[in-house]
């Protein structure tokens, strides 16, 4: 078990537990400095598939269960005459976590943001099922781009830090065989390692 899921547990022992201080609701408020994807990137990576694994569940999942929870706030929080009906959102819920277990707590508040930007589309009269499962798709394309480039950022970073260190010369004495050949023409290493030419 590691650190975050120890932690976890500590703070929430139990499933409910954990769906009380952080259910869709809370999403808003304890996420509220996530504003872009850049910002989703920095935060602790509890996913919907962390949590089926830290709160195993006799006949469902916790991922699961809690993204079925978050839709049926969006439902109720969009307000629309025509919402979806409870039976959809169950089967819609499993079919968005088979596909999207990986996205965080962080991701969800952001999504729901941009769901009620219509950042990926308007719900005309009613909630549909298509319009929904599109917004994560195109969210998660957003996401993957957003995160490789962060990562290409931090290796190019890490090389950048690593070309920059300052080169020491390696102790020849612990190889007794170029040693013995090099002994007396060690300074002329040393010399050639200090000007990076070798």
């Amino acid at each position: 078990m590691n650190d975050l899921e120890k932690q976890l547990l500590q703070d929430y022992p139990t499933w409910q537990d954990f769906v009380k201080d952080q259910s869709p609701e809370q999403l808003v408020v304890n996420y509220d400095f996530v504003n872009n994807l850049f910002d989703v990137y920095e935060t602790s990576p509890i996913t919907l598939l962390f949590l089926t694994k830290i709160y195993p569940r006799k006949q469902s999942y916790a991922g699961f269960e809690y993204l079925d929870l978050w839709l049926r706030f969006l439902n109720d929080f969009l307000n629309i005459n025509k919402s979806l009906q409870t039976q959809y959102i169950k089967q819609l819920s499993y079919m968005l976590y088979a596909k999207y277990n990986h996205f965080r707590l962080s991701d969800l508040k952001l999504l729901f943001y941009y769901i009620l930007e219509s950042r990926y589309g308007t719900f005309y009269g009613s909630i549909d099922t298509q319009r929904i499962v599109s917004s994560f798709f195109d969210y998660n394309r957003e996401r993957e781009e957003t995160f490789g480039k962060i990562r290409d950022r931090q290796r190019a970073a890490e090389k950048k830090a690593e070309n920059e260190k300052p080169y020491t010369p390696p102790d020849l004495s612990k190889y007794e065989n170029i040693y013995g050949i090099l002994k007396g023409g060690e300074k002329y290493i040393e010399s050639l390692a200090r000007e990076k030419s070798v």
